[in-house]
């Protein structure tokens, strides 16, 4: 006699049953309710205050988070957060690439060539240089400003590590690029802020 057999296509993964697709969709329903505004902090970092693109980018990926959430793509206990980040960030690339065009008011590249250092006049002080705790905290409107003022890759790079607190092994993850390149970046993206934020961590260290 022959066993009947359902037919699947290859690679097709079995659905969950009802009661367990229930759970992780009111657990999926906490993570959200946890995470969304990280995302949407991020996202408007990494599209510089543009508010209507960081909120497309936030729900593309609490939709795209949800279907790989429920089919079992998520391992509990790991770090929500930076995985979310990650769809985010993968987002925010295809979107980027789309536009084909940079969202940066300032050529990085006139500041530094091959990772070399800008020219001594763009060189903060040592005690003068706006450190990575300033864009740990809740950013100010002149941090903003020269935020927005980074290449959108410049961009990403800084809000993933050093506003969002990601190691360069995830931000490399997330952006899929190499780690060295992670590093490259952020250095010349710190060297940026630092010529455009000298003013203001002068009045900083004196408040």
């Amino acid at each position: 006699m022959i066993k009947e057999r359902s037919l699947r296509w290859p690679g097709a993964r079995r659905q969950p049953p009802a009661a367990d697709a229930a759970e992780r969709r009111a657990a999926y329903a906490q993570i959200i309710a946890q995470q969304e505004p990280v995302l949407l902090r991020a996202a408007l970092r990494m599209c510089g205050g543009d508010g209507d693109r960081a909120q497309d980018l936030v729900q593309d990926a609490l939709v795209r988070g949800y279907e790989a959430y429920i089919a079992g793509r998520f391992a509990e206990g790991t770090n929500a957060r930076a995985w979310l980040l990650r769809i985010l960030t993968h987002g925010f690339i295809n979107d980027y690439n789309r536009r084909k065009k940079w969202q940066a008011g300032v050529d990085i590249d006139t500041l530094t060539a091959q990772g070399e250092m800008a020219p001594e006049p763009l060189r903060a002080a040592a005690g003068d240089q706006p450190d990575c705790t300033l864009m740990a905290a809740t950013l100010d409107e002149p941090l903003e400003r020269a935020l927005a003022a980074l290449s959108a890759e410049m961009r990403a790079v800084v809000v993933l590590v050093d506003v969002e607190g990601m190691e360069y092994a995830e931000a490399a993850a997330a952006l899929q690029i190499p780690i060295g390149t992670v590093r490259s970046r952020l250095a010349r993206a710190r060297l940026l802020l630092h010529a455009l934020l000298i003013d203001y961590a002068k009045d900083r260290r004196r408040a």
